[in-house]
């Protein structure tokens, strides 16, 4: 049964009372050290304390047969962090590529590349460098795919092999750590063109063993490491990584900085490594349990055992949206007595970690890391799927079945929250009849009157001013 709109309510949630509560501490002790919060990150905190407060502005959605009304919190458009925004970015990608992008009838498989902890920083925030890598890796890959189709097809040339991709980059691990990886989603086969009739045929190729994943983890890697060279980055330098952004914005590379390497950017735990809770018995656990399809070339991991049957569109929607979902998961922070925040891993570490403890000032330093900046596209399209290719009308979706809404290019909210989360947000709770959507509500007198009228808070919830300094020395490690 589907089920009807209930409003998230996100200012009852630890995120935001971590940051509504400590915002203008954390701003103000930046400011304190001389230290300019760049203004891409500033806004993307300040509008978090936005996002579905309904004195910001909503919607107003009634139903014509019973009278029922209901508001709907307008979001900040996050590009960063924000758990509501990102999930709806994500739901609206995932469907935009099973509808419109992805063949039908075709299998596609997941490769993921992670890359060593010296190179997350620098390809955080060099968008060119970033770019060369990503296409590297996809250049490998395809490599793979063109050969083993030359071998299985007895083709002339790897150049008659077409492959195509969809390129995340994801900018986050479990512990809400910087760790720029990739998750490319690839067609599990090529597409060969009959030189007669022009027409595009999808051949399926078997799938790739565990020395064939090595075999491609090996080639990103000489490659990847042929182009940070060129860059003036040696293999083994950390450090020289750190220069042009700590020139130009020195808060944001301490803190990019402590979240790659999983210590503290500043205060009296400055250099320190951030609290971990483990559990022995866990530790090792996973170290015997290697899946097949995975190989490690010199801190370069490639996992590929993880593909969609070529019939199967809702498993390959639900891993578009695990490749493109936000950093931060609500349901897994918990504020604890003390005032600081546990944020519960998704799966043990190889030590026994289950849960990193955060006091509220180092969790927001994390958040500035996982803003992206101005230009960082995050979703790449390569070969036959990408937006420029010759060939991408031959073999992608004709049709969309798909609702849109008629005044925009993109999905509607409603059909969003419904191919999602299995809530049609315009069916009425009260009487189950169509709910029309009437306006949207800016006007701050408008607001009030409205709210008020319907006994809700007029206001938005209060930001606690600053906290003094300590008066011993804060920004001095212990």
């Amino acid at each position: 049964m589907v089920r009807t709109y209930k409003r998230r309510e996100p200012e009852k949630t630890v995120l935001y009372r971590v940051v509504q509560n400590n915002l203008a501490t954390f701003l103000a002790r930046a400011e304190d050290r001389g230290r300019v919060v760049p203004w891409f990150v500033r806004k993307e905190l300040e509008a978090y304390l936005d996002c579905g407060i309904l004195t910001r502005g909503f919607v107003r959605v009634w139903c014509p047969g019973c009278q029922f009304e209901h508001a709907v919190a307008l979001s900040c458009k996050g590009r960063g962090w924000c758990p509501s925004c990102g999930g709806k970015r994500m739901t609206a990608t995932a469907a935009h590529l099973v509808d419109n992008v992805f063949p039908r009838h075709v299998p596609v498989r997941q490769w993921v590349l992670s890359l060593p902890i010296r190179l997350r920083y620098r390809l955080a925030y060099d968008k060119e460098l970033c770019a060369k890598a990503i296409n590297l890796f996809v250049r490998e890959v395809f490599r793979w795919y063109r050969w083993c189709a030359k071998v299985e097809l007895d083709l002339d040339s790897v150049s008659e092999a077409k492959c195509g991709s969809v390129t995340f980059v994801q900018r986050f691990d479990s512990a809400v750590r910087l760790n720029v990886h990739l998750h490319m989603l690839a067609l599990d086969g090529v597409y060969v063109r009959d030189e007669e009739d022009g027409s595009f045929t999808f051949y399926s190729l078997p799938e790739p063993t565990t020395e064939d994943v090595a075999r491609v983890a090996g080639w990103a890697r000489d490659k990847i490491l042929e182009l940070v060279g060129e860059h003036g980055l040696g293999a083994d330098d950390y450090d020289a990584q750190l220069d042009l952004l700590a020139e130009q914005e020195p808060f944001l590379a301490e803190c990019s900085a402590a979240a790659v390497t999983g210590t503290v950017a500043s205060g009296r735990r400055a250099g320190r490594g951030v609290v971990r809770i483990r559990d022995e018995l866990l530790a090792g656990c996973n170290d015997d349990n290697i899946p097949d399809r995975c190989a490690n070339v010199d801190g370069f991991s490639v996992h590929a055992n993880t593909s969609v049957r070529a019939s199967d569109r809702k498993q390959l929607e639900k891993l578009a949206r695990y490749a493109a979902r936000p950093p931060i998961t609500t349901e897994r922070l918990e504020e604890l007595s003390d005032g600081r925040v546990r944020y519960e891993l998704r799966r043990p570490w190889s030590d026994g970690t289950t849960a990193i403890i955060y006091e509220p000032l180092e969790l927001l330093e994390r958040l500035v890391a996982l803003v992206p900046p101005p230009g960082f596209h995050r979703t790449r399209y390569h070969g036959v799927l990408a937006r420029a290719s010759p060939y991408r009308d031959k073999v992608v979706p004709k049709t969309s079945s798909a609702k849109r809404d008629k005044k925009s290019k993109n999905y509607s909210w409603a059909e969003l929250m419904k191919r999602a989360f299995d809530i049609d947000v315009l069916v009425c709770p009260r009487c189950s009849g169509k709910m029309k959507v009437l306006a949207t509500i800016m006007e701050r007198d408008a607001i009030r009157a409205i709210l008020g009228a319907r006994g809700l808070p007029v206001e938005p919830p209060p930001q606690p001013p600053a906290e003094p300094l300590p008066d011993e020395p804060y920004w001095e490690a212990a």
